[in-house]
């Protein structure tokens, strides 16, 4: 017998927002990853550029589930699974940036920090999938999931290769094509992967009266994990800063 699947339709400003945040958020860690491969090796430089950067993939993430559009039914969220999935994103991007954290990176180096980043995306995007609550069942396409973490990890791989390889010195704003492509990484994932899930009616279940507060709750997170992501650009540029008047000063 065949479902009848909910048609679903995205809001085209909050996805072109949600394209704005993975880059930002790409650019932030980007800076962050620069300054280890400058030199500066301590851990906490490199769980500030992970953080970072999960934190950009889960506000891209929850700010395209805002604009997705499924007729009247809204969602909320369940807390621990939520938390849990931009624990893993977190994670993937301090494993992938652990590989690329010096300055001479070979070619295993950059394939391996590709594929962590890539599976940190995918697995975020699911488990905050599987996140949701809602009067409707999901279904996944098996093929496609593989397609959506697939161009999460090559696209990941071309970032992480743009911010290595010594091919790229002399590329002009080098670190905002390497951040475009590692941001492109989360929305192209994301995108793809929503075109491998159905949604069926469920009206077993009963989800709506906590949905708009849910709804409410991940806008606040999404404007927050936004300004974290911010807090290491800015602090990338106040420590080149001193380090140019330090080095002006000895001159």
């Amino acid at each position: 017998m065949e479902q009848n699947h909910l048609p679903m339709h995205h809001d085209p400003l909050l996805v072109g927002a949600s394209f704005v945040i993975a880059i930002f958020a790409s650019y932030a860690a980007l800076v962050v990853i620069r300054r280890m491969r400058q030199g500066h090796q301590s851990p906490s430089w490199l769980w500030m550029g992970a953080f970072t950067y999960g934190m950009g993939v889960w506000a891209m993430h929850f700010t395209a589930m805002i604009a997705l559009q499924l007729e009247d039914l809204l969602a909320s969220y369940d807390p621990l699974l939520t938390l849990v999935s931009v624990l893993l994103a977190i994670l993937g991007a301090a494993a992938a940036f652990q590989m690329v954290r010096r300055p001479q990176v070979g070619g295993l180096g950059v394939l391996g920090a590709g594929f962590f980043l890539g599976i940190g995306i995918g697995a975020m995007h699911y488990t905050g999938m599987l996140a949701m609550r809602l009067d409707a069942k999901m279904s996944f396409d098996p093929p496609l999931v593989a397609l959506s973490v697939l161009v999460a990890v090559v696209l990941g791989t071309f970032g992480m290769w743009s911010l290595t390889s010594p091919a790229f010195d002399r590329i002009p704003l080098r670190n905002l094509l390497a951040a475009t492509l590692t941001g492109l990484a989360i929305p192209f994932m994301h995108y793809t992967a929503m075109l491998a899930v159905r949604f069926t009616p469920n009206p077993d279940t009963s989800h709506a009266q906590l949905a708009f507060q849910g709804l409410l709750s991940l806008n606040f997170f999404i404007l927050l994990a936004v300004a974290l992501s911010a807090l290491p650009l800015f602090a990338g540029f106040l420590l080149e800063s001193a380090s140019e008047r330090s080095l002006e000063v000895e001159a």
